[in-house]
């Protein structure tokens, strides 16, 4: 072997020695970002989380609306006033418009049961995913 045929030799063995230590280091800045991003996000998640405390507040604030009934908490919705009903210019010609404000009624009588369903149905959604968090 000659010296040149040594030298060509060590010079192609520097460029590829060269060539992995950019991409070692290209691949462990990565790695370096992606385990920052993973230790964002962990502790992201456990500040965000809800706590076993918080859902048991919210367990014993749906079972009191639901011993209340639901009707202190939220109160009943009444619908908007009708707007009265103006007189035409060519007389009284029907009352088509003076039945309807005593057939709508406001339904506050009618709120209760449904809410409370939906709450006792709530409450028990939040009692399985507590069950299956434990």
């Amino acid at each position: 072997m000659s010296l040149e045929g040594l030298r060509a030799w060590v010079a192609e063995v520097e460029r590829k020695l060269a060539k992995r230590t950019r991409v070692f280091l290209a691949l462990t800045v990565i790695a370096i970002g992606i385990a920052g991003a993973a230790v964002y996000l962990a502790i992201d998640a456990r500040n965000s989380s809800v706590s076993e405390s918080d859902v048991q507040a919210l367990q014993e604030e749906l079972e009191e609306r639901i011993d209340t009934g639901g009707a202190a908490l939220t109160p009943p919705i009444e619908p908007p006033p009708e707007p009265e009903p103006t007189p035409s210019p060519q007389g009284n010609q029907g009352n088509g418009g003076g039945g309807s404000g005593a057939s709508s009624g406001n339904g506050t009588g009618t709120g209760g049961a449904s809410d409370n369903a939906k709450l006792q149905e709530l409450l028990q959604q939040a009692k399985e995913r507590s069950q299956q968090n434990e």
